[in-house]
């Protein structure tokens, strides 16, 4: 593990990939609920960003990167309305369990 000085690491922003392994067809059945979050989500003030992507080798596969302000800005959003019903939407859809990567930006060598 990389040693990082704790109290850079907590004024850093924390960036999320949520990797989502969908079963085949699934995507007009969660679109909207996509939409809706991805716009929504990036409206919220603790957002820095918040893209959904399709994977290009794995047609099935998308993944949410987002960048939020701190934990707290997580929390809230997590609390959201249209992120509630994303999740909602998009579990019955999934091949298997949501994958989530928390991470900080590692900045000094």
């Amino acid at each position: 593990m990389i040693k990082i000085d704790g109290d850079e690491n907590m004024s850093q922003p924390i960036k999320l990939v949520a990797i989502m392994e969908l079963k085949t067809g699934a995507w007009p059945n969660i679109a909207a609920a996509v939409e809706e979050c991805v716009t929504r989500s990036n409206q919220e003030s603790g957002n820095i960003f918040y893209t959904v992507n399709n994977d290009l080798d794995k047609a099935d596969r998308i993944v949410f990167i987002e960048c939020w302000a701190n934990q707290s800005a997580i929390d809230e959003h997590n609390r959201t309305t249209h992120f509630q019903n994303l999740i909602k939407t998009v579990v019955p859809y999934l091949r298997e369990p949501m994958q989530l990567l928390k991470l900080s930006e590692v900045t000094t060598f």
